[in-house]
């Protein structure tokens, strides 16, 4: 969504300091938070039970299902690519339909969240039993075992999300990938175990799936539904997404098809695995393997690995739903916390669901509810009625979203959608018929599954229509843009001029910095926009910073860009928000087109680092030039300049920036360069020579001193200080992420106890 807010006012008059979210998920993250949960307990734990219902019809299932989900999912995508906030479905129909339509949506999408988070710690534990009894442990009671792994595993999760999640998408980049290759390991080895044998079952595909009618495959399009909620999950992220408006649509499409394709071929290999016979009795088929029956379906991927992989494939499936249900978990817990904070922040739950913990800044008690409904279903559930109850929550949440894709096209017309679905309004349309179909096809196998969801519709109205739900949602009206300090992203740009110029502060006493960058900015016509970032603990929602929150900040780069009036330049200021300092910089030189960063350093840098965290990222990934000025006790007014001179440090570059100061202040230049050998000698003069004529050129009074010496660190250390600012460029060495600016350049700003400038080039080409 594109906007042009009105500027925040800071008592009572205008500022134009913007403030930005800063998102820190790439698509490839994302999709990943979406694929976890469906790589992992889904497809081992629901294509045995799949069989079940719908025997040698499951490919048809999973096919039909594609086909029926792509209806839903464009109008995800036509949503995501128009609202990028942390809500999901819950946000949209709240913004589409009448109430109390919005909250239902809210609310069954937590249930949903939560009751599938539930389904996923099962996994968990079930992958423990399996590979236990491969081991040939004795198990007494498999089923105390595996409800108490669930919980603990619960436990461990819901701690970790309230003191704070590590790097969501990262880590489930990892887990994603380990599970892809077990589950491609499982299909070729599957299949090469189908084609040894005398007779597989695979022909059954092939012949009519709806041999015993369509009630079996309709029955389990319903149950299997889940396998496509990652893109539910990934509807979640919009706040943590980079460009969330393209890369979530993306991410939601390419989790479908990577589903699809996946469950199609797993469910091949069940089919091809085992022996099917219709039971009219149950109307189920009895499934079997190798002249035995499986008792619980859905040990039945297991089962088939032990055969296929004789001494390691149960123990295998059991490392892959493990890793699988550690990504599921924290995918689907960060979901349902969100959804309810999303709702404690609007007002539609108690006030306390959308704040953060004081000092953990999570959203705390939106967790811990969270964490209280999914070890209830944990523990009172059976799995199959768990994965049923989810299916209807999401069936009749998509059933909502659907609706609205189709209200808001009427309602907000005028809101930027950067994907539209084809055959409006076919497509919702179908969506709707087609996922009311499914919720109400469960009930002839799953009532018990219906009356709980009846159940938590019916609380559900009871707190919106009795316990004040209503009137919070109608009286609470979404705070003024600038107030609330949260902006789009894509709400300016920078004026369209050839050059640019970012400055990052840290402080309020950086104006030295900013005048710098005002100079350089009034010699080459550049844009200026004066930027420091508010870095939240990677836990904490990106949009729950609120005005009071923000306006610390927004007050400080009001005060700093000041300076730059001095050269009779008008900068724009902006606060980011972010998870990670360093790249809400990089996204941001990436997006403005920056030409130059410029970065102030107080002089000191923890262990295992260089110059800081920061500014060693910065300096290493930035695709502009750079120029890091440590400004603590710099004069008003500059009289001597020191350039270090050196052929490898390309201290032109430098040079060039100590003239302007040099012009501005009427300040002495001097150019040193130090030399070990004679042969090295003549090198530097020639090339102080070269700096002296650019000094000449521009009218600039400047000394030369070119001397031999032992060591030209401590030469440097002893000619420094006499001078109000010592200026170097980086070297080659630099490019090595191993040095910011080389070698001796790192030591010597380390060192030298005087104001500093340093430059680097994007190219080191002089």
């Amino acid at each position: 969504m594109e906007t042009e807010p009105s500027a925040p006012t800071i008592g009572g008059e205008s500022c134009d300091v913007q403030v930005k979210l800063k998102r820190d998920l790439s698509m490839w993250e994302v999709l990943m938070i979406g694929l976890g949960p469906t790589l992992g307990s889904t497809i081992f734990l629901l294509v045995g039970p799949g069989l079940e219902i719908a025997g040698p019809g499951l490919v048809l299932v999973f096919v039909l299902n594609f086909i029926v989900t792509l209806f839903t999912a464009m109008a995800y995508m036509e949503l995501t690519s128009t609202f990028a906030d942390t809500g999901g479905g819950y946000l949209w129909v709240k913004e589409g339909m009448p109430q109390p339509f919005g909250f239902l949506a809210g609310w069954m999408s937590w249930f949903g969240h939560c009751i599938v988070t539930s389904f996923y710690v099962i996994g968990f534990g079930m992958g423990v039993f399996w590979i236990l009894e491969a081991r040939g442990v004795h198990v007494p009671d498999s089923d105390l075992l595996i409800k108490s792994l669930s919980v603990a595993v619960c436990l461990v999760f819901l701690m970790i999300n309230y003191r704070g999640t590590k790097e969501t998408g990262k880590s489930s980049i990892v887990v994603a990938g380990l599970l892809i290759v077990i589950i491609v390991a499982f299909i070729v080895i599957g299949f090469v175990y189908l084609l040894d044998l005398p007779e597989n079952n695979l022909g059954s595909v092939f012949d009519d799936p709806t041999t015993h009618g369509f009630a079996p495959i309709l029955i389990a399009m319903g149950f299997t539904f889940i396998v496509f909620e990652g893109y539910e999950i990934i509807s979640q992220c919009g706040e943590e997404c980079k460009d969330p408006l393209k890369n979530v649509p993306r991410a939601s499409m390419l989790c479908i098809i990577i589903s699809t394709i996946i469950f199609i071929l797993v469910a091949l290999i069940a089919i091809g695995a085992t022996d099917l016979a219709f039971n009219p009795a149950t109307g189920h088929y009895d499934v079997g393997l190798d002249g035995q029956p499986i008792t619980n379906s859905e040990d039945a991927i297991a089962k088939i690995a032990g055969i296929a992989m004789p001494g390691y494939g149960v123990i295998l499936i059991g490392i892959g739903i493990i890793l699988g249900t550690l990504a599921a978990i924290n995918s689907t817990l960060f979901s349902s916390s969100r959804v309810s904070f999303a709702m404690g922040r609007d007002g539609a739950l108690p006030r306390s669901f959308g704040k953060l913990h004081p000092k953990k800044n999570t959203p705390h008690i939106a967790i811990m509810a969270s964490g209280a409904i999914i070890i209830v279903m944990t523990v009172a559930l059976p799995i199959k009625d768990i994965a049923a109850v989810a299916d209807i929550m999401f069936l009749l949440l998509f059933f909502f979203v659907n609706m609205t894709a189709i209200t808001l096209r009427v309602k907000r017309p005028d809101m930027k959608r950067h994907y539209l679905m084809p055959l409006f309004p076919w497509v919702p349309i179908i969506g709707i018929i087609t996922k009311l179909v499914l919720a109400i096809g469960l009930w002839w196998q799953f009532q018990n599954a219906w009356f709980l969801a009846i159940g938590w519709v019916t609380v559900g109205l009871g707190i919106y229509y009795y316990y004040g739900g209503k009137k919070t949602i109608e009286t609470v009206q979404p705070e003024d843009v600038c107030k609330k300090g949260i902006i789009d992203t894509l709400a300016e740009k920078p004026e369209d001029k050839r050059y640019r110029i970012l400055v990052s502060l840290v402080d309020d006493e950086q104006q030295e910095l900013v005048k710098f960058a005002a100079l350089v900015a009034r010699v080459e016509d550049a844009d200026l926009n004066v930027t420091t970032v508010i870095e939240l603990p990677s836990g904490t929602p990106l949009g729950s910073l609120k005005y009071k929150d923000t306006a610390p900040y927004i007050k400080m780069v009001e005060k700093v860009k000041k300076a730059s009036e001095v050269e009779l330049i008008k900068s724009r200021g902006t606060v980011l928000i972010s998870h990670t300092a360093s790249e809400a910089i990089i996204d941001t030189i990436k997006e403005d087109k920056v030409n130059l960063l410029i970065m102030g350093w107080r002089g000191a840098a923890r262990d295992n680092w260089i110059l800081g965290s920061t500014i060693d990222r910065l300096v290493h990934t930035a695709n502009c030039d750079v120029v890091l000025m440590k400004t603590a006790n710099l004069k008003k007014e500059l009289k001597k300049i020191l350039v270090i001179s050196s052929p490898e440090w390309h201290a032109t570059n430098a040079l060039g920036y100590a003239i302007l100061l040099a012009k501005r202040d009427e300040a002495e230049i001097t150019i040193f360069s130090a030399s070990t050998t004679d042969a090295h000698m003549a090198v530097q003069k020639d090339y102080a020579k070269r700096l002296s004529d650019i000094c000449n050129t521009h009218g600039i009074e400047h000394d030369v001193k070119v001397i031999k010496t032992n060591s030209i660190e401590r030469a440097i250390l002893a000619e420094y200080q006499d001078y109000d600012l010592v200026a170097m460029g980086a070297s080659n060495e630099s490019e090595r992420r191993a040095f910011d600016f080389g070698r001796l350049q790192d030591r010597l700003a380390k060192t030298i106890d005087k104001p500093i400038l340093m430059v680097k080039k994007v190219k080191n080409i002089d």
